[in-house]
This record gives C-alpha cells, sequence and structure tokens, in this order.
C-alpha cells in the first residue's frame, strides 16, 4: 500500500513539472499595441497575460501572423486567458483599450 502511495506521488511531482516546464515567459514589444513573437522553437496554444490593472478584451482585440484565430479570450480583474495557437516564429499582436496598461507578466502555454 505505501509503495502505491509513493509511486503516485512521484508520478504527480513528474506531471506538475513537466506542466511547470511547459510554461515560457514572453516579454511583449509595445508600438500601440502589443506584440507577443513565439520564440519557443515550437507552435504554442494559450497566453496567460497579468496586467497592472483590469483589462476588458474580446477576441477581436486579437489578431495573429503566423497561426490561427483566437478561439476564446477570457478576461477577470487583472488576468487575460487567450487559447490560440501561434506557430514558431509567428506572433500575436494584442489592442488594449488603455496605452498605459502595462504587462506584468506574460506566459507561452
Amino acid at each position: 500500500m505505501l509503495k502505491r502511495v509513493l509511486v503516485a506521488l512521484c508520478m504527480g511531482l513528474v506531471a506538475v513539472g513537466l506542466m511547470a516546464g511547459a510554461q515560457s515567459l514572453v516579454t511583449p514589444r509595445n508600438v500601440g499595441v502589443l506584440l507577443f513573437d513565439n520564440e519557443t522553437g515550437g507552435a504554442v496554444s494559450k497566453l496567460a497575460i497579468t496586467f497592472d490593472r483590469e483589462v476588458e478584451l474580446d477576441a477581436s482585440d486579437v489578431i495573429v501572423f503566423g497561426g490561427e484565430a483566437a478561439t476564446l479570450v477570457a478576461a477577470s480583474n487583472y488576468f487575460v486567458w487567450i487559447q490560440v495557437v501561434v506557430d514558431a516564429g509567428g506572433t500575436l499582436q494584442l489592442a488594449i483599450p488603455d496605452p498605459e496598461t502595462v504587462v506584468v507578466d506574460a506566459f507561452w502555454f
């Protein structure tokens, strides 16, 4: 019984480590809109962003160059989750209403 618990615990730790390693920090360029370049070396399917203030966004605020259209944009207070495929070397453009809004953190998944 103890052996099963230890094996399950080890498998859980490995899974958490793989998920943590799958995210990649991204720093956007600000040229009137935010540009997030995919420099991970592979396609990504999600982008998580934390801002310094509340934002309201929808799919029409997202344009992808080298990938597919956003299928989900969920904004809640300071956090935005975008489900979108961006190919390696592609760029996601995000138009935000307030130009003084600052990206605190952003991660590709």
